[in-house]
């Protein structure tokens, strides 16, 4: 029983350690280079100047730094590999959920929704953004969704360490 017990964690934590050499690390600060349009509107703060990413086998923080009217907004968001959601309120109280997916190897795309203030179901922006990696760096595409407007832009932005 005792043996059974000890190679039954051993597979759990080999499965475990596994899994997450699958994934690529993106662990490092990741500094904007340029950026270019897919689908709409570009916007020069579309894509976050910089970011801080921390990949350990049981989650990723992710630091972002975007340009704001009052200078550098910089978020923090702690994403479990176990599926759960990040909630959080944004600086004007509105409800924010971020997920966190592991596309395979390549990359990981994380959603961003944003919901009424007056409504706390109602979305009102989601932004995608799927992150890979090419031999120069991190790729970051976003997809931008104002379902008050019904604006839709989409961007590839491109970072170095």
């Amino acid at each position: 029983m005792k043996h059974s017990k000890i190679i039954l964690s051993a597979v759990c934590f080999f499965m475990c350690a596994f899994s997450f050499a699958q994934n690529k690390d993106f662990s490092g600060t990741w500094n904007f280079t340029e950026q270019e349009s897919i689908s709409g509107k570009l916007y020069s703060n579309g894509s976050p100047k910089s970011f801080k990413i921390t990949q350990s086998p049981a989650q990723t923080i992710i630091e972002q730094t975007t340009a704001g009217a009052n200078g550098d907004v910089t978020t923090s968001t702690t994403l479990p590999f176990d599926g759960k959601a990040f909630e959080s309120k944004t600086g004007t109280g509105r409800r924010r959920v971020v997920t966190l997916t592991w596309n395979g190897t390549a990359g990981y795309t994380t959603v961003t929704s944003i919901y009424d203030s007056a409504d706390p179901n109602k979305l009102v922006f989601k932004t995608t953004d799927i992150y890979t990696m090419d031999d120069k760096g991190l790729v970051l595409q976003r997809k931008a969704e104002n379902f008050g407007n019904g604006e839709v832009w989409e961007s590839k932005a491109y970072y170095e360490k």
